[in-house]
C-alpha cells in the first residue's frame, strides 16, 4: 500500500486525472483506469504553443457509443431499435505548469450539448485542487462518470430517481486528500453551483423543475463529499464515501395552466462502499459495492386533474415534502483485462405523493476488444409500481478515437 500512496503523491494532479485508455497511474475499486496527461513541468509543451509559433497540439479525442436493444414492456412501447447513444468530442491539455483544462462536447441524434468545460488549477500548495466550469457532480463513484464509461449500461435506478441520468453544474468546487498513514488515504471536496438539477425538457404533461438564474449566495446548489480506501491484506482495498447534493430553492411548474409550486427544497445524502480484490498478477479482478440513498424535502411533484374534466390548462401542480430511500449494490469479475461479468441490482420508492416502488436488475458481460473499442451485452428487467414493467436486451458498442480524459476524482 505504501507504493500505492507514493505513487498517489507522486502524481500531483490525482484529484483531477482524466479518464483514459491508456492505462492507470492510480485506481481505486470500481473506478475507471486513470492516467494523468503530460505535465509541462516535466519537460514537456502539453501541446500548447508560445506567441512566436503556430504549433498547437492538444490531446484530442471522438467517442462513438452505440445501443442496438429490444424492450418488452407490458402495455408499453415494445420493439428493436437502433440509437446512437452520443458522439462525443473532447480536448485536453495543460495551460500552464499549474492548471489543466479540457473541454467535451456531446452529440445525441438530435442535439449538440457542452458537456464539461473546466481548468483544474493545482497550484494552491498542498494537495488542494480547485476546479472551475462545467463538470459532473462529485457524488458517490459513479454520477462523476459519463455513461460510456460505466460498468454497466444506465446508471442504477436509484441514482436516476433521486439525482438524473446526467447531473453537470456550472460552478467551482475546492478537492483536498491527505494520506492517512502508509495504508491508505482521505479525500474530500465542496462545491457550489448555478444548478444541479438534472437536464429534462417540458413535454407539456407533467411538471417541471426549475431553478432561478440569479439568486442570493445563501441559494446556490451544492455539493459535499467525504471519503476514504484502506489497504486489506496484500491484494484488497476498501473504500468508503458519504455525499451530499443541496438544491436550496427551486420551483415546479406546469406549462399548460402556468400553475406552480415555489419556494422548495431538496437534498440527497448517500453512503457508498466499495471493495476490490485482484490476484497476484493483477489480472483477475472483483469487485463488489453498493450505496444508500435518501433524498429528503421537497422530493418530487404531482400534477391534479381539477374537475377530472382532462383539461391541462386548469391543472394544478402540488409539491411532495416527504423522505424517499434507496440503494444499489453490484458485483463484478474480470477474470483478465479482456473479459468481465456483472450483476447489479437497485431498489427504489418513487417520488410521487403515494410512495410507489420500483427496483431494477442488470446482468452484463463486457469484451474489451482493445484498450480503443468495447462490446457490452447487457440484459435488464424493471418492475414498477408507476411505469410498465419492462424487460431489455441490449448490444453497447463504445468507441474511443484519441487521447480521451475526463477530469474524475476517487
Amino acid at each position: 500500500m505504501h507504493a500505492k500512496i507514493l505513487l498517489f503523491g507522486a502524481a500531483s494532479a490525482a484529484l483531477t486525472l482524466p479518464v483514459q485508455a491508456q492505462g492507470a497511474v492510480f485506481q481505486t475499486p470500481g473506478m475507471p483506469r486513470s492516467a494523468a496527461p503530460a505535465n509541462p513541468a516535466s519537460g514537456s509543451n502539453a501541446g500548447q504553443s508560445t506567441r512566436f509559433d503556430n504549433s498547437f497540439n492538444p490531446a484530442l479525442s471522438f467517442v462513438f457509443d452505440g445501443v442496438a436493444d429490444q424492450v418488452n414492456a407490458d402495455g408499453g412501447d415494445d420493439g428493436v431499435d437502433l440509437s446512437l447513444r452520443v458522439l462525443e468530442l473532447a480536448a485536453q491539455a495543460w495551460v500552464d505548469p499549474n492548471a489543466w483544462a479540457y473541454f467535451i462536447a456531446a452529440a445525441d441524434e438530435e442535439s449538440l450539448n457542452v458537456e464539461e468545460a473546466a481548468v483544474h488549477y493545482t497550484g494552491l500548495g498542498g494537495n488542494s485542487t480547485l476546479r472551475a466550469g462545467r463538470f459532473f457532480i462529485d457524488f458517490g463513484k459513479q454520477m462523476q462518470t459519463h455513461v460510456h464509461e460505466l460498468r454497466t449500461l444506465e446508471r442504477p435506478l436509484v441514482l436516476r430517481t433521486f439525482l438524473g441520468d446526467e447531473v453537470k453544474g456550472d460552478g467551482v468546487q475546492w478537492d483536498c486528500w491527505t494520506t492517512t498513514g502508509d495504508a491508505g488515504a482521505l479525500r474530500w471536496s465542496i462545491g457550489a453551483f448555478r444548478s444541479l438539477l438534472p437536464e429534462a425538457e417540458d413535454d407539456g404533461t407533467s411538471a417541471f423543475a426549475e431553478v432561478a438564474e440569479r439568486k442570493s449566495a445563501g441559494d446556490l446548489n451544492a455539493t459535499a463529499r467525504v471519503t476514504a480506501f484502506h489497504d486489506v491484506g496484500d491484494n484488497g482495498t476498501f473504500q468508503l464515501g458519504a455525499s451530499a447534493r443541496v438544491i436550496p430553492d427551486y420551483a415546479f411548474a406546469f406549462s399548460p395552466s402556468g400553475d406552480a409550486a415555489v419556494g422548495l427544497d431538496n437534498t440527497v445524502y448517500g453512503v457508498d462502499v466499495t471493495y476490490g480484490w485482484h490476484d497476484d498478477t493483477g489480472l483477475e479482478r472483483w469487485t463488489v459495492g453498493g450505496e444508500f440513498l435518501v433524498s429528503t424535502g421537497d422530493v418530487g411533484a404531482d400534477v391534479t386533474d381539477v374537475g377530472s374534466d382532462g383539461d391541462p390548462t386548469n391543472d394544478t401542480v402540488a409539491a411532495v415534502d416527504d423522505t424517499r430511500t434507496g440503494w444499489f449494490a453490484f458485483v463484478d469479475c474480470a477474470w483478465n483485462p479482456s473479459h468481465s461479468v456483472g450483476l447489479q441490482y437497485s431498489s427504489t420508492e418513487l417520488t410521487d405523493a403515494a410512495g410507489s416502488d420500483a427496483s431494477e436488475v442488470e446482468a452484463y458481460y463486457t469484451w474489451q476488444l482493445s484498450e480503443f473499442h468495447r462490446l457490452r451485452f447487457a440484459a435488464s428487467a424493471l418492475e414498477s409500481d408507476l411505469d410498465p414493467d419492462a424487460q431489455r436486451f441490449a448490444v453497447q458498442y463504445t468507441a474511443i478515437v484519441g487521447a480521451h480524459g475526463h477530469g474524475v476524482n476517487w
